[in-house]
């Protein structure tokens, strides 16, 4: 029985050893005609990138799974432009618990690639509106969160979101007021 337990065991671990090391060739033969694929045009660069930069949940949600997929081949074939400085020289982080950072992010990621890809001329005549509404659509979201164990009464809490959302709007009257 014992012997038979050895036996066992070994051929569990060299199948696994066998499955493990054709795995990377396999997984690079899968992913071999995603990354031959044709370089995407500006047309449909511009419109996954109108997609995930909307002045809605959708949208943001969206491009929430486009940030956790950015090193993937669906996403990286966008050439997107990732970097951030979060919400420049303003505070991320809000009190009550209320963060901004993610809005920022999203809201650098809109301008960065728009400018990229259409120009900073066309970017403000054609993008720079929708991109800011979508900055306070995602502060404004932010500002509507519940926590679970909520350390502050109803009472206070009614006025940390009041100043979350006071806050959120003087981020985007400063934004709106660059051109």
């Amino acid at each position: 029985m014992t012997t038979l337990r050895h036996s066992i065991s070994t051929i569990a671990i060299t199948g696994t050893l066998v499955l493990g090391a054709a795995a990377p060739s396999l997984a690079d033969s899968a992913q071999a005609p995603a990354s031959a694929s044709a370089t995407v045009t500006k047309s449909q660069k511009l419109s996954k990138m109108a997609s995930i930069t909307g002045d809605s949940s959708a949208s943001q949600n969206r491009w929430f799974s486009a940030l956790g997929a950015r090193n993937k081949a669906s996403i990286k074939k966008y050439k997107f432009t990732w970097k951030t400085d979060g919400c420049s020289w303003a505070s991320d982080s809000i009190p009550g618990g209320y963060d901004f950072h993610l809005s920022c992010w999203r809201h650098d990621f809109g301008y960065r690639n728009y400018k990229q890809t259409v120009g900073a001329t066309k970017f403000r005549a054609s993008h720079k509106t929708r991109i800011d509404k979508a900055f306070l659509h995602d502060m404004n979201r932010a500002c509507g969160r519940t926590f679970w164990a909520d350390p502050f009464t109803k009472a206070q809490r009614k006025k940390l979101k009041a100043a979350c959302n006071k806050t959120a709007k003087k981020y985007y009257d400063t934004v709106r007021a660059f051109r």
